[in-house]
This record gives C-alpha cells, sequence and structure tokens, in this order.
C-alpha cells in the first residue's frame, strides 16, 4: 500500500490540475493525452508498480508444506476411538478434513500434492457425509493428475457417491468405467454392489415431478422519473403490509470484503471443501466445482491481480473492474462498429440516458451504467487517486492478461479500447461510491481466515446438524461482500428507512419494514438510522459520500433526536434528585455510548441535566467486577441479580442494559462449551435476560435485524437445554424470523429447531 501511495504520488506531479470535470472519459483522455516525456514516466511508474507486486514463488516449499499437512491429517484420521477418546468421531474425522483443507491451500499449483491433498479430503468428506463435496474433491484429484495406475480408487468413491446422492446417469457412468478396469476382488465386489445400487434406483418411480421452487412475483413497486434534481425513485403500486417481500435482486457483481474466504461465484460462507484457484496463493476459492467453472470467465482476468495482492489495494475500483469485466460482453455489441473512443463513449451514454422503462428485468449492465456519480464533486485528490487506480487496472489487463485480444477484430483501434475500459472502471468507481452496498451473514465465532465452519468438530453431529447447545457458536454477524445491487440503488434515502435488505449470498431480497401505502415512495437508508443515530452522527456521511443534506421527516422535526434519546435515558444517581433523563450531547459528541469510549471507566462525563450532579455509576463498575467469576456459581447468582438492579438506573430499553447483557452472556455460554453444566436457575435467568435483551433489539433494530437473528441463537441454545413449556405462538414467532436469513444458514437453524426445541416444548 505504501508503494501504491508513493507511486501514485509521483504520477499526480505529472498531471496538470484536473480542470472543470466534464465526465469520465474526458478525465481518463486526459492521461492519455500527456506529452509524450510525461506519458512515458508516467507508465513506467504504473509498469513498475506491477513488476514491484511480484511475490516469490517456492515450490519446493509449497510442496514441503502441503505435504506435512496431508501427513497430519492421515495420522489424525487413521487414528482409533481408543486413541482420541469416546465420542471423538467428529474430531477424527472433521479433524482431519481441517489438516487435509490445508494440505489443499497450501498446495497452490503443485500438482502433484494437491492431487493427492484432494483425494484425501475426499475420503474424509465421504465417511462423514459430504457426498457432494466428496464427489467434487474426487474429481479435482483426477483434473491435477492423480496418478493412473490408482484412480481406480478415485472412481469408485465417485460412483459410492452418486449412488448415495442418487445420481443414476453419473453412477451409470462411473460403473461402465470400472467395468473396463482390472480390479482386484475387493474392488470387484464394490463394484458389483454398485451395480445394484443402481438397478435400484432405476427401478424406482421416475415420473417424480420436479418442483420449481423459486416464487415469482408480480412488480409491485414502479420506478418514477423526474426531469429536476430528484431524478428517479422507487414508489409502491399498492398498499403492502409489514414483512412483504417488494422485490429481489441477483447481483452479477460482487467482491469478498477484506482477506474472508467466500465462494467467488455465489458467496457462501459455510464451506466444507472449499476449492482454490490453484494459481491464486490461497485467495480465491469456490464452494463447489460448478461456481469454479462459472466463474472463470471473470477470473481468468484477475488471477494474475490476486497473486499480486492488487486488487486489496484499490478498494471500491476492484468491484468497479468486476462490473467492467462482467457487462463488457453485453455492451460490446452496442460499440463494436463504432470507429473511434469518441463514438463509443458517445453510445453508452446514450444507453446510459436511455427513456426507456426501467423495473427489474431491465438488463444489470444497462441498471448499472444509469447509476448516479457524484465525482463531479469530488475533491481534486479524490478524483486522480480514481483515475490513477483506473488506469493501473486498465495497465494490468493489457500488460498481464489477453483480455484485450477480443477487441482486435472491430473498427476501433485497441488504443480506443484501452480508454474505454478506463473510463468504464472511473465510471464504475464513480457509482459505487455512491451505490454501492455490503452484504452480510451469520458465521461461525472466532475462525481465521482460512478456517471454514463447516469443519469445526465441537459443533456438528452430522453434516449441517448442530450438536445440543451449539447454535449460539454461529452467530458472528460480519459484512463479507462489497456487491453491486443497481435496482435496490434506485431507492432515495430516509433516516427512517421502509425496507429491511436480507443478503442470501449474491441475492438481496427486500422486504417491508413496515406497512406502505399505495404511491407512496420507498425508501432505504445509506447510513445509520434515526434510532441508532444522533442527526450529526449521520449528516456528515451523506455530506460527504453522498453530497445532500437529508430533508426526511425524522431529520426535519423539531428534535430529530428524541428517538435516539429514547435508548439513553437515565435515572439520576444522586439520591437527593432520582430524575429520569437523557444526557445532553457535548460539544462535536457523535453518540452517548460513553461506555464504549471508556470501557473501564469509573467514571463518567455524563452529568444530570437536573441537578447538574456528574453520574458516579457506582452500578455500572459494580456489574463489571462480578464478570471475571462467572464461571462461580456464586458469582453468578450476584450477576444476575446485580443485572435486574440495573432497571433503577437504565430506563425503558437502554442500549447499556443490552450491551451489559451480551457482556454477561457470552462468558456464561463459554463456561458451557467448556464444560460447566448450568443448573435450572441458571437456564431461566440467563433466559429472561436474553428475551429482554432481545426486546430491545426490536424495539431498535427490528425483530429481522440481524442483531437480533445473532442474539436469538443464545435463547434457542437456552429453549433447547430447558424443559420449560414454550407457548406456540412464542414458537412460531421465532421460527418465523428464520425467513430473514440466507438459505445456507436458515437450513442448520431448521434442523436444530426441528431436532432440539420443537421436541423439547412438546
Amino acid at each position: 500500500m505504501d508503494r501504491l501511495a508513493q507511486v501514485f504520488t509521483q504520477q499526480d506531479e505529472l498531471i496538470a490540475p484536473v480542470g472543470v470535470y466534464q465526465n469520465e472519459y474526458e478525465a481518463i483522455k486526459e492521461l492519455y493525452s500527456l506529452p509524450a516525456e510525461k506519458r512515458q514516466r508516467f507508465q513506467e511508474l504504473t509498469l513498475l508498480v506491477l513488476v514491484d507486486l511480484e511475490q516469490p514463488h517456492d515450490r519446493k516449499s509449497l510442496a514441503e508444506r502441503s505435504r506435512m499437512w496431508r501427513d497430519r491429517g492421515n495420522r489424525l484420521f487413521r487414528s482409533s476411538a481408543k486413541e482420541l477418546g469416546p465420542e471423538a468421531e467428529a474430531e477424527r474425522v472433521l479433524g482431519a478434513c481441517r489438516l487435509y483443507t490445508r494440505a489443499v491451500l497450501e498446495a497452490e499449483d503443485v500438482e502433484g500434492e494437491l492431487c493427492f491433498a484432494f483425494a484425501n479430503r475426499g475420503m474424509a468428506l465421504q465417511e462423514y457425509g459430504y457426498y457432494q463435496e466428496a464427489y467434487d474433491d474426487c474429481a479435482n484429484a483426477l483434473e491435477f493428475g492423480y496418478p493412473r495406475r490408482l484412480q481406480h480408487k478415485i472412481i469408485i468413491r465417485q460412483a459410492h457417491c452418486a449412488s448415495k446422492l442418487k445420481r443414476t446417469e453419473q453412477l451409470a457412468e462411473h460403473i461402465a468405467c470400472l467395468d473396463k478396469l482390472e480390479l482386484n476382488e475387493s474392488f470387484r465386489q464394490q463394484l458389483e454392489d454398485l451395480k445394484k445400487n443402481l438397478e435400484l434406483l432405476q427401478s424406482q418411480s421416475s415420473n417424480e415431478e420436479s418442483v420449481d421452487d423459486q416464487e415469482t412475483f408480480d412488480p409491485i413497486q414502479e420506478i418514477i422519473k423526474e426531469s429536476g434534481s430528484r431524478g428517479r425513485y422507487m414508489i409502491a403500486k399498492e398498499a403492502m403490509p409489514q414483512g412483504k417481500i417488494i422485490f429481489r435482486e441477483q447481483a452479477t457483481c460482487f467482491v469478498p470484503l477484506e482477506q474472508r474466504l467466500i465462494c467467488q461465484q455465489c458467496a457462501s460462507s459455510l464451506m466444507c471443501a472449499p476449492i482454490p484457484c490453484p494459481q491464486c496463493r490461497q485467495r480465491v476459492v469456490y464452494c463447489c466445482r460448478g461456481c469454479r467453472e462459472r466463474h472463470e470467465p471473470i477470473h481468468r482476468f484477475e488471477c494474475v491481480a490476486y497473486r499480486k495482492d492488487l486488487l486489496k489495494m484499490v478498494g471500491v475500483s476492484h468491484l468497479a473492474l468486476r462490473m467492467v469485466l462482467s457487462y463488457m460482453p453485453s455492451m460490446v455489441p452496442q460499440l463494436q462498429a463504432c470507429p473511434d473512443s469518441s463514438e463509443m463513449w458517445s453510445t453508452l451514454m446514450t444507453l446510459a440516458t436511455g427513456a426507456d422503462k426501467e423495473d427489474e428485468q431491465t438488463p444489470q449492465y444497462l441498471q448499472s451504467l444509469r447509476m448516479i456519480s457524484h465525482l463531479d464533486k469530488a475533491p481534486q485528490a479524490e478524483l486522480v487517486y480514481h483515475m490513477l487506480c483506473a488506469n493501473l487496472l486498465q495497465l494490468y489487463l493489457k500488460e498481464y492478461t489477453d483480455y484485450f485480444d477480443q477487441f482486435q477484430a472491430m473498427n476501433a483501434s485497441l488504443e480506443d479500447w484501452h480508454l474505454i475500459v478506463a473510463a468504464l472502471i472511473l465510471r464504475s468507481a464513480g457509482q459505487l461510491l455512491v451505490n454501492g452496498h455490503v452484504g452480510d451473514a451469520l458465521l461461525a465465532v472466532n475462525l481465521e481466515a482460512n478456517e471454514f465452519g463447516l469443519l469445526q468438530p465441537d459443533m456438528w453431529r452430522k453434516p449441517r446438524h448442530l450438536k445440543l447447545g451449539q447454535l449460539h457458536n454461529l452467530s458472528q454477524t460480519e459484512p463479507l461482500t462489497a456487491i453491486n445491487l443497481p435496482y435496490l440503488s434506485l431507492c432515495n434515502h430516509a433516516c427512517a428507512p421502509s425496507i429491511r435488505t436480507k443478503f442470501d449470498g449474491c441475492t438481496a431480497v427486500s422486504y417491508s419494514a413496515v406497512e406502505i401505502g399505495a404511491g407512496e415512495e420507498i425508501f432505504n437508508c445509506y447510513t445509520m438510522d434515526y434510532k441508532k443515530s444522533m442527526i450529526c452522527q449521520r449528516s456528515q456521511p451523506l455530506q460527504q459520500v453522498y453530497k445532500f443534506d437529508c430533508s426526511c421527516e425524522k431529520c426535519t422535526r423539531p428534535d430529530p433526536d428524541q428517538d435516539y434519546f429514547k435508548f439513553h435515558r437515565y435515572r439520576c444517581d444522586n439520591p437527593n434528585c432520582l430524575r429520569e433523563f437523557s444526557p445532553e450531547p457535548l460539544p462535536h459528541q457523535t453518540n452517548l455510548n460513553w461506555w464504549m469510549q471508556r470501557p473501564d471507566a469509573a467514571e463518567s462525563s455524563v452529568s444530570c441535566p437536573v441537578c447538574k450532579e456528574t453520574q458516579v455509576f457506582a452500578w455500572y463498575n459494580d456489574f463489571m467486577c462480578l464478570i471475571d467469576g462467572c464461571g462461580e456459581v456464586k458469582a453468578r447468582r450476584a450477576l444476575y441479580k446485580a443485572f435486574d438492579g440495573l432497571d433503577k438506573w437504565l430506563l425503558g430499553h437502554h442500549i447499556l442494559k443490552r450491551k451489559l447483557a451480551e457482556v454477561l452472556i457470552e462468558p456464561c455460554f463459554a463456561e458451557m462449551d467448556e464444560g460447566c453444566v448450568l443448573d435450572d436457575v441458571d437456564l431461566e435467568n440467563l433466559t429472561r435476560i436474553i428475551e429482554t435483551q432481545l426486546e430491545g433489539t426490536a424495539a431498535q433494530s427490528g425483530a429481522n435485524s440481524m442483531e437480533y437473528l445473532s442474539q436469538m441463537t443464545y435463547l434457542w441454545d437456552l429453549w433447547a437445554l430447558s424443559k420449560c413449556k414454550r407457548s406456540d405462538q412464542q414458537l412460531q414467532e421465532m421460527r418465523g424470523r428464520l425467513e430473514y436469513l440466507a438459505a445456507e444458514q436458515r437450513e442448520i437453524f431448521e434442523n436444530y429447531y426441528n431436532e432440539f426445541i420443537e421436541q423439547q416444548c412438546k
């Protein structure tokens, strides 16, 4: 990053101050129009960055590390239950899978090791019951050169998996292949058993009709276009109750945030057998072979950039690059007859300002071309930075990939195409700054980026079926993707949004968060909403990033912070006052969460506006002193009593009370994870505390929010462990929350509910 900043500074000195901004094409054209000497030096600096990012690649060391992890996996997989202790089967098989996965990731392009790592992991996955993943790993082993003399072992394993998956066509193919091989008696007997399985599968009824469970929706919203400054916005065509699905949007383009390993094609976050690109130095993985194949047309142009660690340096421009790579095939037919870059840009801008009806069926590349950008309002330094990123990525494509070969037979010159691609990357980056979205998900807690939730032995009893009391270990809420959603971006901002969006991989599902009347505008929230922030906290990013001052009803009323203050109501701890109050914010204070700024605070700067006394908050310090002893029964009882005592000082759904509930709940569950058995008194008190926490979260964030769903995992664990009966209404309400989870998490939650909660409550 420092090296990139140094080069960008040097390049900035070569560029004359950018004049009045016209558009992305003219901005990039200025870089291409530098005097010859400056132009040469400018491009030399860009190439120097790309060369400097080359990283050493010691295939011998990679092979040794991969072999080491595979050997460890082999030793664990071959261990007996006696060696590991009782109930250690998950540790043996899933533990081996984890080690084999390390071997797969370390092998990179060392195919001699990679094929064995895949083969061994496939064996462990098959034994545990991950048949599809095992099948894919067998195919990977064959792809990467598994020895021909041993391939019958892999093929027969594939056949077993195909049989378990009831895929008769694949099973028949593998049987036909095995019939041509010389097999020993053991394998020949397995083959005969597989043939019987095939006959049985083929004899079963083949008249079952496939059911398409993809719901279809008639549009209940439309886009209104105004010629004035307001532009496009979304309104409801009919009245909508709270919780109704308004629209779905399948994203063509997203990129993972940071270094979290998720599937680059479908954004799956729960994987048991990640399949890496063998060239990418452990940076790109897929959940299955199908996803890897579907993503190949994009990844082939990003692979070298990942090896150089270039893409994490350019921020939003990575997603901008992916938009250009994804949408260019749709744009080329419109551009191939254009004689030069000027005509191409004019054609693109005609498409961008097209007057055709805009709805969910409009091609996504057109929706994206039409997204607003504020590069014309950006400070000079910010504009130049994005120009330099666009130029860098364009030059990367030119020097390290064959991307521009596709344009050789077209009318415009390759130089024109270089300019257009850079201009489109710049345009997309500017659009994403004000239209980009962040997708989130629930993950296993406290995992490193190269660890995978489905391979944690302590959590699982069989594939996607958690052990009793382990749901809370699938509660970490984390932003995973930067994602382009042009249709959702048509919703204007309000600090009181009328939609709530669920991210299901790379699909966004928008629900009505409130009742919406026919003809009413549908609003999204671009920053923190009015219940979670003071107006001074959210107005700054709205102005800096989105270039407007909010005029929604919550911001323009006489007391715009009144709803925020409802979650910060105290009773004065001066015994001569004891009045209720919300603190007066100090100058430049953007929130009232003093405990977040000073978690070990013995004092605070909060004063009662009635008696003017500074609050001592002795009850806070007393509570925090008890936390370390929650492994002892006596300390836990004192904690429950102290928590109940908070009601005297923290009024309503005070956010601090919810934070202290979290501080209490998490170590108690950690004690349970370590083997501490909580009695009925513990379970009843923790249940009551979590229910209080959830009530406050529902009041501030909504009962369908990720915050609520995350906290709900603790309650479900207590319900599963407790013998207390729950009302049908409670059960229905909690099960209904699962609609707001992504499909891969929802399956696990439903299994847990059916196996433990429903059975416990009968």
